[in-house]
């Protein structure tokens, strides 16, 4: 190789490696503060009488999102680690395991992700380069959202099996008894809050989690460390069982009304 063609080469994978490490999981558009408060309010009202263990909440989860064959949703995020960095974009899955992901923001807009049937994994950049299409192994470092979650855990049952698995690590996790109202005016419904924590004393929050009480589906997830929130993630505009075709999990992709 020309070394001047390899210095072409070198600045397209650094450009794609910029480009496509903004393809990821959900979040939403708020500061550090706010969200922190929306977060720990919750935990406030809540007195511990009002919660239970949460072992057999999170088995129903499982089984709601593995119960269906495809859906599509819309979702939002912000992490909060190395600055603030918000992301949205639509979400694609079908069983087995096909994934779709498009980044609709100004954040990365234009970067698609895609696992079709054969199991393998096609990405492409937003904008000039986004006619150049590269296969990525499912660990690659591009395929992680901003909060550090990979793509090939974003669908929703990869999530509940994350929580499945919290509990087998013997963190402690309780939910509310009932659905409660949780304060938040675009919030209809009221919900049931699920928290994870390090430990037996449930003094040191991991995950909080808001449900939808029919469904059972997470409606808002958040992220803490060392009590310090770290991403948060919301979803909506869910679809379930739509009949999405395989050529949906494409990089050309496929119209879905």
């Amino acid at each position: 190789m020309h070394l001047r063609t390899f210095r072409n080469y070198s600045l397209i994978s650094l450009f794609l490696a910029h480009c496509l490490s903004g393809v990821s999981l959900p979040a939403w558009a708020a500061s550090p503060k706010k969200e922190n408060r929306i977060a720990i309010a919750g935990m406030a009202r809540e007195n511990r009488d009002n919660y239970i263990d949460a072992q057999n909440f999170v088995e129903e989860m499982y089984k709601s999102a593995d119960s269906y064959e495809d859906y599509l949703f819309e979702y939002q995020m912000i992490a909060f680690k190395r600055g603030r960095v918000v992301e949205e974009g639509k979400f694609y899955f079908k069983k087995p395991q096909q994934i779709r992901l498009e980044e609709t923001g100004s954040f990365r807009k234009g970067s698609i992700a895609v696992r079709g049937k054969e199991g393998k994994i096609k990405a492409k950049a937003g904008g000039g380069l986004g006619f150049i299409v590269v296969e990525l192994s499912p660990d690659s470092g591009l395929l992680r959202s901003a909060n550090g979650h990979p793509m090939v855990e974003s669908d929703l049952t990869s999530l509940a099996q994350a929580l499945r698995t919290y509990v087998k690590q013997g963190k402690s996790l309780r939910v509310t008894a009932e659905p409660i109202d949780y304060g938040e005016d675009e919030l209809t419904e009221k919900v049931h809050i699920l928290e994870v924590y390090h430990d037996k004393d449930q003094s040191d929050i991991f995950k909080r989690v808001t449900v939808h009480p029919r469904t059972k589906l997470p409606l808002e997830w958040w992220d803490f460390e060392r009590g310090k929130l770290v991403s948060h993630s919301r979803w909506k505009s869910f679809k379930g069982n739509v009949g999405l075709s395989d050529q949906v999990f494409t990089i050309k992709g496929e119209k879905v009304q």
